[in-house]
């Protein structure tokens, strides 16, 4: 098992990953699958995202195969530039319960720490999954707010439960 950042030359690979998450889990993005198939020059999009200064993906790698992956996305605005969202995490399922979304938790939360300026990490998890959430918070992170019917399939309105992490806090936290 191995641990990351990625570069244009996983693009195809992230692609795929992120189709299965997009099909898998349409709860836990805002991004649909149907949307995502119709997108012109999918992996051309996924080698500049990978390679986007404001940005940092890192993927879990299990016999050479990406198995898991997020992204952390870094405000750009004066005002905002101490921020930093945690966004497209996933990992396969047959990865799961064996503490590699810990592991990757942890890595992106260094990475964040390793960033000029950046002070706190925000992230949106879908209420309907509490697992998730239950990893996040072993990471420190903490709710500040649920935003009921923030995303809608079909007929079916799902949650988001607003988490926050101060890196200062983290920091005390784990001395």
């Amino acid at each position: 098992m191995k641990i990351r950042k990625l570069t244009a030359a996983d693009a195809e690979a992230y692609w795929k990953l992120r189709l299965q998450a997009l099909q898998n889990h349409p709860d836990a993005f805002s991004t649909s699958y149907e949307d995502a198939v119709k997108q012109e020059d999918p992996i051309g999009r996924m080698q500049n995202n990978l390679e986007n200064p404001d940005t940092e993906t890192y993927g879990i790698f299990i016999d050479d195969l990406l198995a898991g992956n997020a992204t952390l996305r870094y405000e750009t605005p004066a005002k905002l530039r101490h921020r930093a969202d945690l966004v497209a995490v996933y990992l396969a399922p047959e990865t799961r319960g064996r503490g590699l979304g810990k592991m990757l938790i942890s890595r992106m939360i260094q990475a964040a720490r390793e960033r000029e300026g950046i002070e706190k990490i925000n992230l949106v998890v879908a209420a309907t999954n509490p697992t998730a959430k239950h990893v996040y918070e072993q990471a420190g992170f903490k709710q500040f707010g649920i935003e009921d019917f923030a995303l809608k399939i079909e007929n079916t309105y799902i949650s988001e439960i607003h988490m926050t992490l101060i890196l200062e806090e983290e920091n005390e936290l784990h001395l």
